[in-house]
């Protein structure tokens, strides 16, 4: 049998498209090369354009750095923060706050619920916080939130609102000015589609405003001041940025300006509508309540009697890589990660070695049913 390297259908990082591949294959420019600097340019302008942003930060890093600079740079030790947390990623918030001396309060809920919104009003209106955090769809839970109407609480209450859009961004609306948006803390290689390495802050005027007020706060690379005046001029120097990412993301920008928005988005949703169509023909649920299911990654149960590991070594002997669970969730479910630059080509493929794996593990399956109720869902 012809060896293939295996389709990644994992939350991130997704599949890279190869324009993007291309634009990272390029010979790596010097950081203050006059090409690589408008590249650099075109990029956040880009990023501006998709956000709502009035500045945008993109520098070598992760997601976790984006979320721990959103946190650095507007809020001081012994403030309050409000976190409210769907999922395993929601709750990174929490240690990050305490380390920077910050007090934290935190609004849960189980497994693949939503924290009500009354209760979130709740919070606060019994307490002035100086920001509050959200995450827009926690990888762990499959969970989507409610950005927009979160946001009309945090303008009704004067509270500073960071949204973690890492499994949502470029997949999934984040008008910053529709939705009262004051920070989103990102990343690449999920909806992006570029591979990971890189930290991206999209701001208003506002953060950049409340960092003022801070004076002196606890981080250096860490410190939106020493990046701002390189992202309005790349051509200064604060740290070496990674090049060679920074071209292949402006390739992804590019292709999301392209391919428009609302078309995008609409793909994204159309996607995870087939993906869950198909689960559900041969019997599958997702741990996620109806009204919160992401267009960006399904959170599946097992069926009775079919192991965690066995089922994803399966997967990968069919050629495709899914996600185990993580927290309370471990050993319960697989992830489908369906973002990014993809198509219903991979949909196909997914489902059809999902269905391999439960049948070679003895659960019983009618041989395309999956496929079907996913093409019948894409093509209605």
């Amino acid at each position: 049998m012809i060896k293939q390297a295996p389709l990644v259908m994992i939350p991130g990082p997704t599949p890279v498209a190869e324009p993007i591949r291309q634009a990272m294959a390029v010979q790596t420019y010097g950081h203050t090369f006059g090409k690589f600097v408008k590249i650099y340019k075109d990029c956040l302008a880009g990023l501006k354009q998709i956000f709502q942003a009035d500045h945008m930060i993109v520098i070598g890093g992760a997601g976790t750095l984006s979320m721990e600079m959103g946190l650095v740079n507007t809020v001081r030790p012994g403030e309050d923060l409000l976190v409210v947390t769907h999922g395993v990623f929601g709750d990174r918030f929490v240690p990050m706050a305490k380390a920077l001396g910050i007090n934290v309060d935190v609004l849960n809920c189980p497994d693949g619920e939503r924290v009500p919104l009354a209760q979130i009003e709740e919070k606060l209106a019994a307490k002035k916080y100086a920001a509050m955090t959200l995450t827009h769809v926690d990888t762990s839970s499959g969970v989507m939130s409610q950005p927009k109407e979160v946001g009309e609480l945090a303008k009704k209450y004067g509270v500073l609102f960071i949204l973690d859009g890492v499994c949502a961004s470029a997949g999934i609306a984040e008008p910053m000015k529709d939705y009262g948006i004051d920070m989103i803390v990102t990343t690449c290689q999920k909806a992006f589609g570029t591979p990971p390495g890189l930290t991206m802050l999209a701001l208003s005027d506002k953060v950049v405003a409340r960092r003022e007020e801070l004076g002196t706060v606890a981080g250096y690379y860490t410190d939106i001041k020493n990046w701002l005046p390189i992202m309005d001029n790349p051509s200064n120097y604060f740290s070496t940025p990674p090049v060679n990412h920074i071209v292949a993301l402006n390739e992804s920008v590019k292709m999301i300006l392209e391919e428009g928005l609302e078309a995008r988005y609409a793909r994204h949703d159309l996607i995870g509508r087939s993906v869950r169509a198909g689960l559900a023909a041969i019997g599958l649920e997702p741990v996620t309540k109806p009204a919160a299911l992401a267009p960006t990654l399904s959170v599946v149960k097992y069926p009775a009697g079919i192991d965690d590991v066995a089922f994803r070594a399966k997967m990968e002997e069919f050629g495709l890589v899914v996600a185990g669970g993580v927290g309370s969730l471990k050993g319960k479910i697989f992830r489908i990660g369906h973002m990014g630059n993809i198509c219903f080509a991979e949909v196909v493929v997914t489902l059809n070695a999902v269905e391999r794996a439960l049948i070679s593990l003895g659960y019983e399956v009618q041989p395309g049913a999956a496929v079907g109720a996913a093409s019948a869902e894409w093509y209605k």
